[in-house]
């Protein structure tokens, strides 16, 4: 019989002693998105940012 145990909050699956990394993953997206996601000014429009600049700073409102 397996012995395992099971992440509350995305439901992987853990060995014993082992601690997930899924509330790691969600801040490194959110982190990427930020840096490369920019609101154009004229269409408030979400844009990627392949300019090499970083994007902008600003509430990215996203559905």
């Amino acid at each position: 019989m397996a012995y395992y145990n099971v992440c509350p909050k995305c439901g992987s699956n853990l060995d014993p002693g082992e601690k997930c990394d899924c509330e790691k993953e969600v801040v490194k997206r959110q982190d990427f998105f930020n840096s490369h996601l920019k609101i154009e000014p004229k269409s408030r429009q979400l844009a990627f940012a392949f300019d090499g600049k970083e994007a902008k700073r600003e509430s990215k409102i996203i559905c």
